[in-house]
C-alpha cells in the first residue's frame, strides 16, 4: 500500500463503485479481494504502454484459477495514483493470455 498515492482511485468498470484516496482504496483492498477471495494468481502485463497485471481466483491454492481481472496501473512518478479494473475473462484474449493457470 505504500506504492500508492495519498489521492490513489480505484474503478472497476462496468462497476458503478469506485474508490478514492489511499485509505479508501486499502480499505476497499482489504475487506473484499484480500479477505474474501480465497485464492491469487497473477500475471504481469501492459495495457496501452501502461502496466497492468491480470488476475486469476480460484477457490484454493490447489485448484485452476479463472481469470477474472485485468488491473491497468496508471503512475505517478514511481508510485500508483490509479487503478483500472477491467472485470471479466473476455478481456484474457486480446493480451494473449491463457484462460485459467494452474496454481
Amino acid at each position: 500500500m505504500r506504492l500508492l498515492t495519498e489521492d490513489v482511485t480505484w474503478s472497476m468498470p462496468p462497476l458503478p463503485h469506485w474508490y478514492r484516496g489511499r485509505a479508501a482504496v486499502t480499505e476497499f483492498a482489504f475487506q473484499v479481494p484480500m479477505t474474501r477471495c480465497p485464492s491469487w494468481r497473477f500475471r504481469l502485463t501492459s495495457a496501452n504502454a501502461q502496466p497492468a497485471v491480470a488476475f486469476y481466483l480460484g477457490g484454493s491454492g490447489t485448484v485452476p484459477h479463472e481469470a477474472w481481472s485485468i488491473t491497468v496501473l496508471t503512475l505517478r512518478e514511481d508510485r500508483i495514483c490509479d487503478l483500472t479494473s477491467f472485470l471479466g475473462a473476455e478481456h484474457f484474449p486480446a493480451f494473449g493470455l491463457p484462460a485459467s493457470v494452474m496454481p
